[in-house]
């Protein structure tokens, strides 16, 4: 039989798969098929010490004929001068196996290096500006707040320093100016926003050890004192008396009422739509996305509550928020009711703010709207409603894991009744000024 040719080799179909095909010399290739197609895989056929054995020597068409014969030549010359080709075989892979690792090894020591160098050019503000993508925009407002406070009071001193050279005495020295403007809470606030980043650093291998680990608020901005400030009744019917003199919209008048009356957060108020309300029904249904733990809360109107909501209603039923911007088209800024009370709180006016200060100012002191809702709270609590519907009523998460889980038990008709002897309790202690003024 005669040495094949190319022409045979590219007529082969595929009912020649298993054929073998001798080309002669020991030479020799097995038809398969591949996802390319036919292909045949070649083999020298020799003997040595006795003992017949074969090497591969390529596959065709992957190699053309010409260089599968050299490569069978190639193998024959290795037995001429008494040298197995097989064992060749064995040592060149394992040859090309090492060199392959050593290549690998560069490779990664290769990509050490450029790491080293771009963590080297990684500056403070790059390394915060992707935490702030990948982990702050998670939060309720997208990180906003806690990074303005950063571009404010870190980035300009601290911006461009590479990340791997801040030090501790850095950060501190910072955060220390910020408790030397009195600003205390912002500090911690700080501090904490940044213990997050350097955690988030930490676990990407951008930094070998946490610049604040060991830190605590109390050596930054100092242990932060509980708010207790409530208003007492008859605090209560002072501030009704001094509503009218204090030069407030007329909707921020009627949003502290509401505020007092349902215990809400000064922010769920703020971003509450007028399809939330059911004032027939006497419930309001705070969104999830509104709420500060992300939870949906019902509150059951008392019939005080219901009335300011009505009244309230008459004012900006225009708009589908309950408290519009000037435009009508969206809430108001969830400052913009604290700034109200704040500035007839203060001593001076501040510029192109009201001179009314001093207007809601208490004889317990200052308060915020915050306040309000733990004077409700407060006030429940004296009129008997017991701890667990209070916490319902104002929309805390249970702290007890098991309880959470295992008592679902909504106490509706509780938290109705509680809000309902909250409301009755502020008519009569509002009725009470109204009569006193009409008498005198």
């Amino acid at each position: 039989m005669g040495k094949l040719t190319v022409k045979q080799l590219e007529s082969l179909t595929v009912d020649d798969i298993g054929r073998k095909l001798f080309d002669g010399e020991g030479l020799y290739g097995r038809v398969r098929t591949q996802k390319a197609g036919i292909v045949v895989s070649f083999e020298y056929r020799f003997k040595q010490q006795g003992r017949t054995r074969t090497t591969a020597c390529g596959k065709w068409p992957n190699e053309s004929l010409k260089n599968i014969r050299k490569t069978r030549d190639g193998k024959q010359a290795l037995l001429d001068v008494g040298t197995d080709p097989v064992e060749q075989g064995k040592a060149e892979k394992l040859r090309k196996q090492f060199e392959d690792a050593q290549s690998v090894e560069r490779y990664q020591a290769e990509l050490t290096r450029m790491a080293a160098e771009a963590a080297a050019r990684r500056t403070f503000k790059d390394a915060l500006e992707q935490w702030g993508r990948a982990e702050l925009s998670r939060r309720k407002d997208g990180g906003k707040e806690s990074m303005r406070a950063i571009e404010k009071d870190i980035l300009p001193a601290l911006g461009g320093v590479a990340l791997v050279d801040l030090k501790r005495s850095m950060l501190v020295d910072a955060l220390d100016i910020v408790v030397e403007r009195g600003a205390r809470v912002m500090a911690n606030h700080l501090y904490g926003d940044l213990r997050q980043f350097f955690n988030f650093a930490l676990a990407r291998e951008w930094i070998e050890t946490h610049p604040l680990a060991g830190l605590t608020k109390e050596k930054i901005g100092g242990r932060q004192k509980e708010r207790e400030r409530y208003l007492s009744e008859d605090e209560i019917i002072d501030l009704k008396r001094r509503l009218p003199l204090a030069n407030l919209l007329h909707t921020t008048a009627l949003s502290i009422w509401i505020m007092l009356s349902t215990c809400c957060r000064v922010g769920e108020l703020s971003q509450a739509r007028w399809a939330d309300l059911d004032l027939d029904e006497g419930e309001w249904s705070i969104p999830a996305g509104n709420s500060k733990n992300a939870k949906e809360h019902k509150v059951y109107l008392s019939d005080f509550a219901n009335a300011q909501f009505r009244a309230l209603k008459t004012l900006t039923d225009d708009s589908d928020w309950c408290l519009p911007a000037r435009d009508r088209t969206a809430h108001i800024c969830l400052k913009s009711i604290t700034k109200q009370i704040k500035d007839r709180m203060r001593d001076e006016p501040l510029s192109n703010r009201t001179k009314a200060t001093g207007a809601l100012l208490l004889s317990g002191g200052a308060w915020t709207p915050h306040d309000l809702r733990r004077t409700g709270a407060t006030m429940m609590d004296e009129l008997g409603v017991i701890g667990e519907v209070i916490e319902r009523c104002l929309n805390h998460v249970e702290q007890n894991k098991l309880k959470r889980i295992y008592q679902r038990h909504e106490l509706k008709a509780e938290q109705r009744d509680a809000w309902r002897r909250l409301g009755s309790r502020l008519a009569l202690l509002v009725e009470h000024e109204e009569h006193s003024t009409t008498t005198s």
